[in-house]
């Protein structure tokens, strides 16, 4: 039986194919604010032997933030899993599809893009989630993707870490995370990150003041990367067509 909800959502698929309006359905530039990933990332180090220590210094000094009482601690997970990437490109424009399953996280299929060439602060981020018994299921239908792209890369990382959504007093949600990154099956590169994303902002200017205010106070500006994942972890070469 069909909810009414459901049924809503299908009557504005359909109306919105057959009134002409195809190309809008499609047209990507114009995702809403929740299809929207708008986030800074920070690299604490590229050296795998001082990952460790580096994510405890940050700790150690977003502890004394927190300490101040500017925002408080809404939730806090930890977590840890794989990430296997896709990386589509098709003409000029790349797509990083990522099939993700973990401890506290929840099996998912995303895919993300820039939403300004060259720039990864704001990116279409497209989720699915998907089931734990469905791996060879995800894997055939990337497989479709990747068969249908000019060309694409595969490979897999490792991720750990925790996760603080803040809270301020005007309701506004800050995501903090802290992780390490391991390529696998060799984990020859190690990294550890900061990511600083608003979750309820309304637009991309009050979203990049949040971020901006949360690097100052912590201290992060020599640490801005501007590369996503995918770019640090992808092979050099190799699993293309």
């Amino acid at each position: 039986m069909v909810s009414f909800s459901d049924g809503s959502a299908l009557l504005d698929i359909i109306r919105g194919t057959i009134s002409g309006e195809i190309d809008e359905l499609f047209d990507l530039s114009k995702l809403p604010r929740k299809m929207l990933e708008i986030e800074r990332k920070y690299r604490l180090t590229q050296d795998k032997e001082k990952v460790d220590v580096a994510i405890a210094g940050f700790l150690a000094k977003f502890g004394k933030f927190l300490a101040e009482g500017k925002a408080k601690i809404n939730k806090f997970i930890t977590f840890a899993g794989v990430d296997q990437y896709f990386i589509v490109r098709k003409n000029e424009s790349e797509y990083a599809f990522r099939y993700r399953v973990g401890a506290n996280r929840p099996p998912q299929l995303t895919v993300k893009f820039q939403m300004h060439k060259g720039s990864n602060l704001i990116r279409g981020e497209l989720n699915i989630n998907v089931r734990y018994e469905e791996p060879e299921r995800i894997r055939a239908f990337m497989a479709v993707i990747c068969s249908l792209a000019d060309s694409y890369q595969l490979f897999s990382i490792q991720q750990s870490g925790n996760i603080w959504i803040l809270e301020e007093a005007d309701g506004n949600l800050i995501e903090v995370v802290v992780y390490r990154v391991d390529r696998v099956p060799e984990a020859q590169q190690v990294e550890g990150f900061v990511e600083i994303e608003p979750l309820n902002s309304k637009n991309a200017e009050m979203v990049v003041a949040t971020i901006d205010k949360y690097e100052k106070a912590l201290e992060l500006s020599d640490l801005v990367c501007a590369e996503s994942i995918a770019d640090i972890f992808r092979p050099k070469g190799g699993n293309t067509k």
